[in-house]
C-alpha cells in the first residue's frame, strides 16, 4: 500500500527542509510556494529528492514526472507521487507496456 498524499507530503516537506536547512519559522517556506522560484531546490537537491521519494516511499519517479509543472510545489508533487504510485500498483508484474 502505497501512502497518502499527506504522508506523502509530510515527508517530502521534512525531506525539503533537513537537505535546503528550512528553519522552521521561515515564513516564506510552505507546502504550496514553487520551490525552484523560492530556491529551496535546485538540480542537487531534485536528485536527492528523487532517491529519496524512490526508496522512503517506494515510488518511481520518471523524467515526465520531474518536468511535470506539479513537480514545483509539495503539495502538488505528492499528488503526482499519489499518481505515479498508482500507474506502478496498477501493473501486472512482469507485464510490460511492450509485452
Amino acid at each position: 500500500m502505497s501512502p497518502s498524499p499527506v504522508d506523502t507530503a509530510a515527508s517530502i516537506e521534512a525531506f525539503i527542509r533537513r537537505e535546503a536547512a528550512v528553519a522552521d519559522d521561515d515564513p516564506c517556506f510552505g507546502r504550496q510556494v514553487n520551490l525552484f522560484d523560492a530556491g529551496y531546490l535546485d538540480s542537487l537537491t531534485v536528485v536527492a529528492l528523487t532517491v529519496h521519494i524512490e526508496e522512503a516511499l517506494r515510488t518511481p519517479i520518471s523524467d515526465t514526472d520531474l518536468f511535470d509543472p506539479r513537480f514545483a510545489t509539495i503539495d502538488r508533487m505528492a499528488e503526482l507521487v499519489a499518481e505515479s504510485a498508482g500507474r506502478t500498483s496498477d501493473a501486472a508484474p512482469g507485464i510490460t507496456a511492450d509485452s
